[in-house]
């Protein structure tokens, strides 16, 4: 039996999960939690075969834990089950390390031949999802993206770009801002997503 792992604060998500994994061809048990604290305490408890993560917890960003979940359980399939229907987000989750990417507006089903795809080791994004994104910067936000993810100083930027140094932290403010990234190490996972 395959046990899942389901980290998300609404019940009727796991009610809804639960009767929809009943239909399932092979027998799968579901344990919900609601917090990224419960989620590590259930972790001790069992490991699960598949973790099913909502982005939006109240005691934590999902997209933070999906990095933490990677860094901890390398091995262990996180499937993202969020109501983000932004290109981005499901582009920052496939950065991190996420194994999947499905919107709640989509139907349980769906969410149940998503988790069937994971635990037999295949990847589950809409074909567009892995598509170069287009990022909603300027084409000189993009050039300091680019060079910020080979790992250029904001100095090393505004010499190459001949643009003063404050430009650059502007643009880098800016760049941050619009992607909703927390660092430069963000910023890189999701240039090279990109690519």
């Amino acid at each position: 039996m395959a046990h899942l792992l389901l980290i998300d604060d609404h019940p009727l998500v796991q009610v809804a999960l639960e009767a929809a994994l009943a239909s399932a061809p092979i027998p799968l048990s579901l344990m919900a939690v609601d917090s990224e604290a419960a989620a590590f305490q259930a972790l001790q408890q069992q490991m699960p075969q598949l973790v099913i993560l909502d982005i939006s917890l109240p005691d934590s960003n999902g997209l933070e834990m999906l990095k933490l979940l990677k860094r901890r359980f390398p091995d262990l399939p996180v499937l993202i089950y969020s109501a983000q229907t932004e290109r981005l987000y499901m582009q920052m989750a496939q950065a991190a390390g996420a194994a999947g990417y499905i919107v709640k507006s989509q139907s349980m089903p769906q969410l149940l031949s998503a988790i069937l795809a994971v635990l037999g080791g295949k990847m589950v994004f809409a074909a567009d999802i892995s598509a170069a994104g287009a990022l909603p910067l300027t084409g000189k936000e993009q050039q300091v993206l680019s060079l910020l993810a080979q790992g250029l100083s904001n100095l090393q930027i505004a010499q190459q770009l001949h643009i003063s140094n404050k430009t650059v932290s502007t643009h880098k403010k800016n760049i941050l801002e619009k992607t909703g990234a927390h660092s430069v190490l963000d910023l890189a996972a999701l240039w090279k997503a990109q690519q």
